[in-house]
């Protein structure tokens, strides 16, 4: 839908589960920043990087499509 979803048209159960999404995106992202930071092969980090970035983005976008 153009423009983003309105909550009114998700049920409770599914705002439930787009709740846990956007924690365990959460807690993926925190992860994989800490990991980045903490790693010294710059292959790792790197990718730990660049999939936190994709987790953030996919986060984003999720909340965008929210609102």
């Amino acid at each position: 839908m153009k423009g983003g979803i309105k909550l009114q048209q998700i049920s409770s159960k599914e705002l439930m589960y787009i709740d846990d999404v956007l924690s365990l995106q959460e807690h993926m992202i925190k992860c994989l920043n800490d990991s980045a930071s903490r790693l010294k092969d710059q292959q790792l980090k790197a990718m730990c990087q660049n999939l936190a970035d994709r987790c953030q983005n996919s986060f984003n976008s999720i909340v965008k499509n929210l609102g």
